[in-house]
């Protein structure tokens, strides 16, 4: 039987493979540099912050433009449906924090909205949409949601 050996003759070294480690710390870099792009990106851009009618006031500079929600009391009183034209209609009314005292009025426009049953006077209302640098409210599409006070009353426990 024949024996083989084999020599190194320093030729053809065995080199570790510098190049591949150095593709995957640079790819991994890419993938966490997207994953945080995109981290940011969402949470900037779809926020909607939630203010009642003073704390809108307190940053009504900072707050105009902004997609936001605002919630409070309707007073009655102010209420206004206008029908424009067969496809247009306009819903006007006020907020307030508290109806007892009130304080600052947010007027709320929301065009092309049916006229809600549950909106009466003392109805908490929760709007979502923008300020105008006039102070008016414009209601996005479908974003009035109203809670009527009569429905959620609290019951009373029988006496035991």
């Amino acid at each position: 039987m024949t024996e083989t050996t084999w020599t190194n003759t320093g030729e053809t070294e065995l080199l570790q493979p510098k190049a591949n480690r150095l593709k995957f710390i640079v790819g991994g870099v890419l993938l966490l540099a997207a994953i945080v792009f995109l981290v940011v990106n969402a949470m900037t851009g779809s926020t909607q912050l939630f203010k009642t009618v003073d704390e809108f006031y307190a940053d009504q500079s900072r707050l105009v433009g902004r997609d936001l929600r605002v919630s409070g009391r309707v007073i009655g009183d102010s209420i206004q449906f206008t029908q424009i034209d067969a496809a247009t209609t306009r819903l006007e009314f006020d907020i307030v924090d508290d109806l007892d005292n009130p304080g600052q009025r947010l007027h709320i426009v929301a065009m092309n909205e049916p006229m809600p049953d549950l909106l009466q006077h003392e109805a908490e209302a929760l709007v979502e949409g923008r300020a105008d640098e006039s102070g008016v409210f414009l209601v996005n599409s479908g974003g009035l949601l109203l809670k009527c006070p009569t429905r959620y009353e609290e019951l009373e426990q029988p006496a035991q």
